[in-house]
């Protein structure tokens, strides 16, 4: 019997649903997770009792931005998520509305970042060092209910918290996974096509460094489920 995962994702199409996951799709497939995506912005979502974990993706906007219809109710499905000890694994702005949901933050960084870059990691065993994929313009701050695991020089990068684990970075980059980006969004605010990077260039850094990248995610998907308790099918 397969396990369930519900992916959460923010205001994408519902064509590039399956692709803006990257190699986290994989990644839990590979392992016997059937993976349900449902799109916080126009769908109901599903009672996360039924899943083994919710995975929490990234957005454009922010997870501090009230004036967002829908930011609100997810903190609420997350705190209730939280409480039925179901495991969530947060990226980038999945990490962000995760922080919030158990207490932490979310505000604007002075330091942006976009691109490949190394963290510093006391958990290596969890979050190596990378590179990994950055695309964020804001900055967490953990509640002290978590434990921060990794960081570099523009703030935090990775936190745990019980079963819990949140990362800045986006692990789940491919090539067709950053085409999903500038395509299958539907905000307005998709910030890898505001002019301020030069996406191009980055495009081709995460074509060399793709093998890799999917690599790297796939010993972190391990290594989460293990962190956090949750049996596989298949290795």
């Amino acid at each position: 019997m397969s396990g369930r995962v519900l992916a959460l994702v923010h205001g994408v199409r519902p064509e590039w649903r399956e692709t803006v996951l990257g190699s986290l799709l994989p990644a839990f497939a590979d392992r016997g997770f059937d993976v349900v995506i449902r799109d916080v912005e126009d769908e109901s979502l599903p009672e996360a009792s039924g899943f083994d974990l919710v995975c929490v993706t990234g957005s454009p906007d922010s997870a501090f931005d009230a004036s967002l219809p829908w930011v609100e109710p997810e903190l609420r499905y997350l705190s209730d998520t939280i409480a039925q000890q179901v495991p969530i694994f947060g990226v980038c702005f999945g990490a962000q509305i995760l922080a919030r949901a158990l207490g932490g933050s979310v505000a604007p960084s002075t330091r942006p970042e976009h691109g490949f870059v190394n963290v510093s990691t006391t958990r290596p065993d969890l979050v190596e060092e990378g590179p990994w994929m950055e695309f964020h313009h804001d900055t967490i701050t953990v509640s002290d209910v978590a434990e921060v695991i990794a960081v570099n020089d523009a703030g935090v990068q990775a936190y745990v918290s019980g079963p819990h684990l949140g990362v800045q970075f986006h692990p789940e980059i491919t090539p067709d996974c950053f085409s999903a980006w500038r395509k299958g969004f539907t905000s307005a605010r998709s910030s890898s096509d505001d002019g301020s990077v030069d996406t191009r260039a980055l495009a081709t850094e995460i074509d060399a460094a793709a093998d890799q990248a999917a690599a790297r995610c796939d010993r972190l998907v391990g290594r989460f489920l293990e962190h956090a308790g949750i049996g596989v099918t298949a290795a």
